[in-house]
């Protein structure tokens, strides 16, 4: 499901692109299966083929002279091909926003563990396991979430394990 200001986003570049109502949710309904941005099954991957698809129809208009570029510095479509070249098949927005902080997330817990009394091999067999090979973002956001549940069992068996006196 699309946050709100996806839906915002998305909207801009429906008025931008110059598209009716009617038009916008032919392209929802082309594009997702959907005729409203509000649909729980419009995923970010929808929401990048939809600003793509409205990209195309802006520049279109540009080059026909049906459409003005427009100034503005928050314009939706500031420059040529950016949403086409911006989100590859591989991953989305969402995921490289994501991904900044994802390495130093997993960095952090991995020293947790090291903490914790449980070297790096330790850590290297559960990624292993969670992972299956694969290093995409998908593969390392589960291999995160392995370590945060790993890391929060041993410290509490940690606890309970410690001498009162």
């Amino acid at each position: 499901m699309l946050s709100r200001p996806q839906q915002i986003l998305l909207k801009r570049a429906q008025r931008e692109a110059g598209l009716a109502d009617d038009d916008y949710r032919d392209a929802l309904q082309t594009v997702t299966g959907c005729r409203s941005s509000t649909s729980p099954a419009i995923t970010d991957r929808h929401l990048d083929r939809l600003l793509g698809y409205f990209e195309a129809i802006y520049w279109r208009g540009i080059d026909a002279g049906t459409l003005q570029p427009s100034g503005s510095a928050t314009a939706v479509f500031r420059q040529r091909g950016f949403w086409a070249a911006k989100n590859t098949r591989q991953e989305t927005s969402r995921d490289r926003h994501t991904g900044l902080n994802l390495g130093q997330a997993i960095t952090d817990l991995e020293g947790k563990m090291m903490a914790l009394g449980f070297g790096a091999g330790y850590c290297a067999s559960i990624r292993k396991n969670v992972t299956r090979g694969r290093d995409d973002v998908h593969a390392l956001h589960l291999y995160r979430a392995a370590l945060e549940r790993t890391v929060n069992a041993k410290a509490r068996c940690a606890e309970r394990t410690k001498d009162p006196y």
